[in-house]
């Protein structure tokens, strides 16, 4: 809906970098980039520890960020097509047995 998808060009053997295809709305997609930039902010947010996990995977930070821009755009449907509340469990849960590598 608002073009945070990842598009790769490609012809042949020749294969070019993956971009966002950039259909839909500009003006949604800069808002939820910037608010994505400003949850990073936050501690205490669970797309902030997101991010954090994401980077930590060896992602890069833009695409990282591009993920976790999406990430909002999907809460933000799902919480205005349900009508329920949000709830940061469901965005990102760090276990504690994940971030030592026991799993």
């Amino acid at each position: 809906y608002v073009g945070l998808d990842i598009r790769v060009w490609e012809c042949g053997k020749w294969r070019g970098q993956r971009r966002a295809a950039k259909r839909g709305s500009g003006r949604v997609r800069r808002a939820l980039y910037l608010a994505a930039i400003h949850s990073l902010t936050r501690l205490d947010s669970a797309f902030a520890a997101y991010y954090r996990h994401l980077v930590g995977q060896g992602i890069t930070k833009m695409s990282a960020l591009m993920t976790l821009t999406r990430k909002l755009w999907t809460v933000a449907y799902r919480v205005l097509k349900s009508g329920s509340r949000y709830d940061a469990t469901k965005v990102w849960v760090a276990h504690p047995a994940a971030a030592d590598g026991d799993v």
